[in-house]
């Protein structure tokens, strides 16, 4: 996962081994973009595998797993918009926590 070597996740994985943070019960994560319908039709596309939770989901789950130390969450949520052409918006809210 390209992101995992940004700056910030090393700066992430430095404060959630310090224990400088504390110990993290929940996550926010938004993932989403400004793309052309008409460049990347696949995006919008629910018969192409479109979506933007199918496409980019991922990367809020690969944060997750690193700011839980791979384990699993007790709840997942995710809110969208689905527009009037059955296809999701280009955006999505997760939600991510544990309470052990």
């Amino acid at each position: 996962m390209w992101s995992r070597f940004f700056p910030a996740y090393e700066q992430l994985r430095q404060e959630l081994s310090s224990g400088s943070i504390g110990d993290v019960k929940g996550l926010t994560a938004y993932t989403g973009g400004a793309f052309d319908r008409n460049v990347v039709r696949w995006l919008f596309a629910n018969e192409l595998g479109g979506g933007v939770v199918k496409a980019l989901g991922v990367y809020p789950v690969q944060l997750a797993c690193l700011v839980f130390n791979n384990e699993k969450p007790d709840k997942i949520c995710v809110n969208g918009q689905v527009l009037d052409t059955g296809e999701s918006m280009l955006y999505a809210k997760c939600y991510f926590c544990t309470v052990s």
